[in-house]
């Protein structure tokens, strides 16, 4: 698990919001959102056995200023954090955090005009995020196809960002965006 350069999530259809994410078209993780919770915290669970891989806790109930921290839930190691940068509505960008703490990379909304389009008239438009090391070189990217639920590729350089913090941090920004 998170051997790769590339993932693909994929939303399902449910009550709450559902995520299976894909490794080489094999799943391996499963998550649910659960709707009109005050403070984010969600679990990501592995999809063979349904135990429980990733804890996702927002550290404040405001998710504009929130850093979403992400633990291994098997050796309590913290893997990271996401935390989101400041509010634009043309752009959206996050900052991942690494365990420390210390800014290890961003996700960063890069096409302006098809963002607003998307806020403004619908969320069917298909969203794409550059992936950016600390220093701002471009590692990776996040690009949805279009569908009625959210399916979106992840490629990056493994070498240059933990993928786990990536790929978790992709579902995140998903859920807290409603996309």
């Amino acid at each position: 698990m998170f051997e790769s350069s590339r993932y693909e999530v994929r939303q399902k259809v449910s009550i709450g919001t559902k995520y299976v994410v894909y490794e080489n078209d094999t799943p391996i993780l499963s998550a649910k959102k659960k709707k009109f919770k005050l403070k984010e915290d969600f679990r990501l669970n592995d999809y063979d056995s349904g135990d429980e891989r990733f804890r996702v806790k927002a550290d404040s109930v405001l998710d504009v200023s929130a850093a979403y921290d992400i633990v291994d839930s098997q050796t309590g190691e913290r893997v990271g954090a996401v935390k989101r940068g400041a509010f634009s509505f043309a752009k959206h960008t996050y900052q991942l955090l690494g365990p420390d703490g210390s800014v290890v990379g961003r996700i960063v909304e890069d096409n302006v005009p098809m963002a607003i389009a998307r806020r403004v008239l619908t969320t069917l438009i298909p969203f794409s995020y550059r992936i950016e090391n600390a220093t701002g070189k471009p590692v990776g990217s996040i690009d949805e196809a279009f569908s009625f639920r959210d399916k979106y590729t992840i490629d990056i350089d493994t070498e240059q960002i933990d993928p786990r913090l990536l790929v978790v941090g992709a579902v995140v920004i998903d859920a807290i965006e409603e996309n």
